[in-house]
């Protein structure tokens, strides 16, 4: 009688498993190549299992192999889950969070989630830990020449052109067939949306469902977007005063505060400090223009509406107190500097296939070329979230976008703003309901405020949320 060694079949079987996850390969879509997560991750207990890894698709940009960096937090400990969530990020030119400060506020966020399916986050190309990545930070623009011409011509229109929206789709679509796990369901966040959208028009297989999380659904061009979220955010502000007895009674009233500090800004322009570990301190010029900014960055991140007041008021006769709202402004900047040519890239693609670009706009002077026309129906079931004080995608234009498809669901979530799933637990556990049964209707529409003691959760990507 033949005996074998306790467990060798299933030590076997381990073996071939892992030999089959380190590099999985499709024909024509590419590759990923798997290998371990950085030790600052993986250190101290945790249940979720993370895979990091790279996926290579045979192109090149600049010059260079494309490497898109990916990360699946698996929700079962031996085995990759089929139909896994595929997270597109926003921004435009947004990465969706590889690095180490990042990808440990994702494994919280999955064990908090509690999704039934793999979670694959990725940096588009162009953007986080993916390479190559052209950057406008080495262009020198001549004296008298426009920056941002300036980079155009130096990355050149095909590189340019490579950053943009279908090159984003279609890494979008070899990677959910790299990772052969089947169809799908894509969970796309604010200006994410757009390239979902036409994923799910363009390869209908890739997708099982879609979930729009603080969608937007009609890119607008960007002084328009702006001017838009300071006054929802002013009226915001003004609305939360009138809710306050002391606040209402006091004078001057909180939009004469407001109006007062841009206007004299305006007038006369200042500078503040700013610093904050481990940055650098930076100087920020102080105008009329930065003034409505921070006070529009105040409607990210969950910030005290009354604590913002008191800081509004303040400014009245010390302008200094601005810095404590600066640090948004000095993240947004920041993102922005990296990712200018994904942003541009993308940004100025879908406003030219609406309206094309005026003499005087930033798309003028990057001329990339205008995206076709997608047309047709997304056959997939769609659920949209949406934040009752999202001043970037209000919570209106969403209502309307789903009275005009009434196929797709809807959930409202009530005290927050602008991306939901990070933030709200009603909302996420909404979400593994819709997955698990395979997009079937809710048994609900909206989400109450969150209980005290749910408090909603910073996220490492929320420093730079912003009409961008």
């Amino acid at each position: 009688m033949r005996h074998e060694r306790p467990g060798w079949r299933r030590m076997a079987g381990m073996a071939l498993l892992l030999m089959a996850t380190t590099t999985v390969a499709a024909a024509s879509s590419g590759t990923v190549h798997w290998r371990p997560c950085p030790p600052a991750v993986t250190d101290g207990y945790s249940a979720a299992v993370m895979r990091c890894g790279a996926f290579e698709q045979g192109e090149s940009l600049d010059g260079k192999p494309v490497r898109i960096r990916i990360t699946r937090l698996q929700a079962r400990p031996d085995r990759p889950t089929p139909h896994p969530i595929v997270y597109v990020p926003g921004g435009p030119g947004d990465p969706g969070g590889q690095r180490p400060q990042a990808l440990q506020a994702w494994r919280r966020f999955q064990q908090r989630a509690g999704w039934p399916r793999d979670l694959v986050i990725f940096d588009p190309r162009g953007t986080g830990l993916s390479t190559p990545r052209p950057s406008c930070g080495q262009v020198k623009p001549e004296a008298g020449k426009d920056e941002l011409a300036a980079c155009f011509h130096a990355l050149g229109a095909d590189t340019v052109g490579d950053l943009g929206v279908d090159a984003q789709v279609a890494d979008l679509h070899r990677l959910i067939a790299a990772l052969g796990q089947g169809s799908a369901t894509v969970w796309a966040e604010s200006y994410g949306a757009l390239i979902a959208r036409r994923l799910a028009l363009r390869h209908p297989d890739d997708v099982q469902a879609m979930i729009l999380d603080s969608p937007v659904l009609h890119p607008k061009p960007l002084a328009r977007r702006r001017a838009a979220a300071f006054r929802r955010r002013r009226q915001q502000l003004i609305a939360g005063c009138r809710a306050h007895l002391q606040c209402r009674l006091t004078a001057p009233s909180l939009g004469a505060v407001i109006d007062g500090l841009i206007a004299a800004r305006r007038r006369d322009p200042t500078v503040i400090s700013w610093a904050r570990p481990p940055y650098r301190a930076r100087t920020i010029e102080l105008n009329g223009a930065v003034v409505r900014t921070l006070v529009m960055l105040t409607g990210y991140g969950g910030r005290d509406d009354a604590a913002v007041r008191r800081i509004l008021r303040a400014a009245m006769t010390e302008r200094a107190v601005l810095a404590s709202l600066a640090g948004p402004l000095v993240a947004l900047a920041r993102r922005k500097h990296r990712t200018a040519p994904v942003y541009w890239s993308t940004r100025c693609q879908f406003t030219r296939t609406r309206s094309g670009a005026k003499p005087d706009t930033p798309c003028a002077r990057w001329p990339v070329a205008p995206l076709a026309a997608t047309a047709g129906n997304i056959a997939v079931p769609v659920l949209v979230i949406s934040g009752e004080r999202d001043i970037l995608t209000p919570h209106d234009v969403a209502i309307r976008a789903v009275l005009a498809h009434p196929q797709w669901q809807f959930l409202s979530v009530a005290e927050t703003g602008h991306g939901v799933l990070k933030r709200d637990p009603c909302a996420r556990r909404a979400i593994s309901r819709f997955v698990a049964s395979g997009g079937a209707w809710l048994d609900t529409l909206r989400c109450p405020p969150a209980l005290a003691g749910d408090k909603p959760e910073r996220h490492a990507n929320d420093a730079a949320r912003a009409p961008r």
